[in-house]
C-alpha cells in the first residue's frame, strides 16, 4: 500500500494552478495528536510501500516531515515539495533514509509561481549535489505552453536528469486548435532532448509496450491521509463527505464508497471509440475530478495532452523499431 500524508495544504507560493485553490476547503496542518495516531495507523498494518509527504508545502513543517521519516516503517519516503525551503542541512539529514525529493521548478519563467527563479535555481542546484536523479516537476499553462521545450531545456541546463511535465488541470484553451497544434510541436521537440528521463514519455511507453493500463481503485492500493486524520481515495477528493474512507481511529472504511460509486474506476465518456483509448490514463479518478469536477469525464485539454504524448511515444516506440508501429 500507498500512503500519501498531507503535512499541511498551506503554502508559502500562490501558484495560479495549484489545485489547492480551486478545492474550497478549510487550511490546516496535522497536530501533535494526529501526527501520533497516523504513525500507529500506518505502522500497524506493517504494508507501508512508499509514503508520499505532501502538501501545501510540507517542509514548511520540518520537524513533522522528520517525525514520519524517523518513525514509518516504509521502503521509502517520497517529499513533493516547491523548493524553497530546501536546505543544505536538511538534505544532509535525509541521507541514507531512502528519502527522495521531488522539486516544483517551472524553468527559465516562474511567474506562474510568485517565486524568485533565482533562488530556485540555487535549491535546486543544491537538492541535485545530494540527489542527482530527483525529479523535477514542471507545471505548464496556457501561456507557457509555447516555451515548454525551452523550460525543459533550462532545467536540463541547471543539471537535472530527471523532469515531469504536467498541464495545469483546470485549463480551457481559448482555441482549442490551436493549442493542440503547439502542445504537439512542443512533445515532439521534448522526445529529441538526448539524456533526458522525461516521466510522461517514459511511462507512456511502457504502457504501450506492456500494453497494461493501471485500474483506478478506491483505497486498495494508495490512500490520501488527510491533515484532520480522515482518509480519501486520493488528493481530489480531501473533504468530500461521499468520498471519505474512514479516518486514524476507526480505519479504513471504504466498502461503502466503493458501492456508491462504481463510475469511479470507469474510462472517461469522451474516450469510448477512441483508438488509444486502451493506453489512456483517463480512468483516473483524482484526473477526472481535478479537471470536470466529476468522475465520469475528463476536460478537453487533459484529452488532448493524453493524446498527444501517447502519439508521441507512438512514435519513438517506432523508431526504435526501424519504423514499424506497434
Amino acid at each position: 500500500m500507498d500512503y500519501t500524508i498531507s503535512i499541511t495544504n498551506k503554502c508559502n507560493l500562490k501558484c495560479s494552478y495549484c489545485y489547492e485553490r480551486h478545492l474550497n476547503t478549510e487550511y490546516g496542518c496535522i497536530g501533535d495528536d494526529t501526527r501520533v495516531k497516523i504513525a500507529d495507523f500506518v505502522n500497524s498494518r506493517g504494508d507501508a510501500d512508499t509514503v508520499y509527504l505532501f502538501g501545501g508545502e510540507p517542509l514548511l513543517y520540518k520537524d513533522t516531515v522528520k517525525y514520519y521519516i524517523e518513525t514509518l516503517r516504509a521502503n521509502r519516503f517520497v517529499i513533493t515539495t516547491n523548493g524553497t525551503l530546501l536546505d543544505e542541512d536538511f538534505l544532509k539529514w535525509c541521507e541514507g533514509k531512502n528519502v527522495i525529493i521531488n522539486m516544483s521548478h517551472d524553468g527559465r519563467d516562474c511567474t506562474e509561481r510568485g517565486a524568485d527563479t533565482a533562488l530556485l535555481d540555487a535549491n535546486l542546484k543544491l537538492l541535485l549535489k545530494y540527489q542527482p536523479k530527483a525529479l523535477v516537476q514542471l507545471v505548464y499553462t496556457e501561456e507557457t505552453l509555447p516555451k515548454l521545450y525551452d523550460n525543459i531545456l533550462y532545467l536540463k541546463g541547471l543539471g537535472a536528469k530527471k523532469v515531469s511535465a504536467s498541464m495545469d488541470s483546470f485549463l480551457d484553451p481559448r482555441d482549442p486548435d490551436s493549442f493542440g497544434d503547439i502542445m504537439r510541436e512542443q512533445w515532439r521537440k521534448i522526445a529529441t532532448i538526448p539524456d533526458l528521463f522525461v516521466y510522461e514519455l517514459a511511462t507512456k511507453i511502457d504502457t504501450v509496450t506492456n500494453k497494461k493500463a493501471n485500474l483506478c481503485e478506491i483505497c486498495k492500493k494508495k490512500i490520501f491521509i488527510n491533515w484532520d486524520g480522515s482518509f480519501y481515495p486520493c488528493v481530489q477528493f480531501q473533504n468530500l463527505p461521499e468520498y471519505r474512507c474512514g479516518d486514524v481511529s476507526v480505519g479504513i472504511q471504504a466498502e461503502q464508497t466503493r458501492a456508491a460509486h462504481p463510475d469511479y474506476p470507469m474510462r472517461s465518456e469522451r474516450c469510448e471509440g477512441c483508438e488509444i483509448a486502451e493506453y489512456c490514463r483517463n480512468s483516473c479518478a483524482c484526473r477526472k475530478m481535478a479537471t470536470t469536477g466529476t468522475v465520469r469525464d475528463i476536460s478537453e485539454a487533459a484529452c488532448m495532452e493524453e493524446q498527444v504524448q501517447i502519439l508521441t511515444a507512438l512514435e519513438i516506440i517506432a523508431n526504435d523499431k526501424g519504423g514499424k508501429r506497434p
